[in-house]
């Protein structure tokens, strides 16, 4: 697990969590996700809307903007498994470590199935 940075910005609800050390190439939007990636396609960043939302819904636990608006670091890692990217983020929140997971779906991953099925 690497430590990514974390902005949050309480009055839009807008996370952004980032490795300083890697520059964006590019972005690509799912809903309240934005994913920013390297030119290699390694993601660099990811920028959460509604975030105390978001997070509330994939921890089952309530995390709000207070919360949120304390952290200054998260745990993160991704894992890749035929064609879904798992970023595994761990959030310190009020002593604890709070785990959440994000599946994304690699959008240039070519199921066998599909290359067969022309």
């Amino acid at each position: 697990m690497s430590k990514f940075k974390l902005d949050y910005d309480f009055e839009e609800d807008l996370l952004f969590l980032y490795d300083e050390n890697k520059k964006s190439k590019g972005s690509i939007e799912f809903g309240e996700l934005v994913v920013d990636l390297e030119k290699n396609g390694k993601i660099v960043a990811l920028e959460i809307f509604d975030a105390s939302k978001y997070f509330t819904d994939l921890t089952d636990r309530k995390i709000t903007r207070q919360m949120l608006s304390k952290i200054e670091n998260a745990s993160f890692s991704c894992i890749e498994k035929k064609g879904t990217v798992f970023v595994k983020i761990i959030l310190p929140i009020e002593k604890e470590q709070v785990p959440a997971t994000i599946a994304i779906q690699n959008i240039a991953y070519k199921s066998p199935i599909m290359a067969h099925s022309r």
